[in-house]
């Protein structure tokens, strides 16, 4: 589709599409011929085929204005994926030659952070995967019917910090994608406890359609500026330290279920994240 859109602008569009507009326009000079002789039965018809013609030439002009902003969309992910590898790629080739060289001994510690970084490079192509499957409409969701109070407490359980559950001991199953369901809550939940000291709390009520999640924590809160911003990928707020892909796979996956995600923040106070999912 890109390699297309780079062939329309250096060399205009292709055959094809001349032919078909060539007779428009012919029937477009007829219509404005008719119309001044008054010639009825073929004005009418004229004017037909010139509002075809417009309508052409407008989608032609949606067409080519979506072909320019997804080729840079993917200019900017390529800008970004390279930006946010090169560092542990850094790291990674530093460690390896100063083993190599001599610098570093070859203990367990070494080979202990070598391996951290390897993981944390495949986490991050795992990450960017995922976005790219959602946004190319291929993303695999194996839904199955689940109690949502389950999955919740068995997430809030993987954590060493104290998570205050607000659930009902038993709920309406609901069909999602219980994997995927689970990363989002374990991206919230780590970004809580990332950014809190305080108590963090994820409660959960169903609706007559939908089943929400909220998790709240009573840390630093987000600054204004960040929140418009919260969800794109890569995006980093002050004090934050992870790849900027946590929020932006929590809203795909939340999206790809037909569900939505919203942030509410107060500086100071601390952050309720919002999720809505139907039933």
């Amino acid at each position: 589709m890109h390699s297309m859109h780079r062939h329309w602008r250096r060399r205009g569009p292709p055959p094809f599409l001349r032919w078909m507009f060539a007779p428009l326009i012919f029937w477009a000079a007829i219509a404005l011929i008719s119309m001044l002789f008054r010639t009825r039965t073929l004005t009418i018809v004229a004017i037909a085929v010139l509002a075809l013609a417009i309508g052409f030439v407008l989608a032609f002009r949606r067409a080519s204005s979506f072909f320019r902003a997804q080729d840079r969309l993917r200019r900017q992910l390529m800008a970004d994926v390279a930006h946010e590898l090169r560092t542990p790629l850094s790291i990674l080739q530093g460690r390896i030659e100063g083993l190599i060289d001599g610098v570093y001994p070859r203990d367990d510690a070494r080979m202990a952070g070598l391996l951290e970084e390897t993981q944390h490079l495949s986490r991050l192509v795992e990450d960017l995967r995922t976005l790219a499957n959602a946004e190319a409409g291929a993303l695999d969701l194996r839904k199955e019917l689940v109690d949502p109070s389950d999955l919740i407490r068995d997430v809030a359980g993987a954590f060493d910090r104290k998570i205050e559950v607000d659930a009902p001991d038993e709920m309406p199953l609901i069909d999602v994608d219980p994997v995927r369901i689970r990363e989002v809550l374990l991206n919230l939940l780590s970004n809580a406890v990332r950014h809190s000291e305080g108590t963090i709390f994820i409660h959960a009520e169903m609706q007559p359609k939908r089943l929400i999640i909220r998790v709240t924590d009573t840390g630093s809160g987000i600054a204004p500026d960040d929140l418009p911003r919260i969800f794109d990928r890569f995006h980093k707020g002050r004090d934050s330290h992870g790849s900027g892909l946590g929020l932006a796979i929590a809203r795909t996956l939340v999206v790809a279920h037909g569900g939505s995600i919203d942030v509410g923040s107060t500086v100071g106070k601390g952050t309720t994240v919002t999720v809505s999912l139907p039933r």
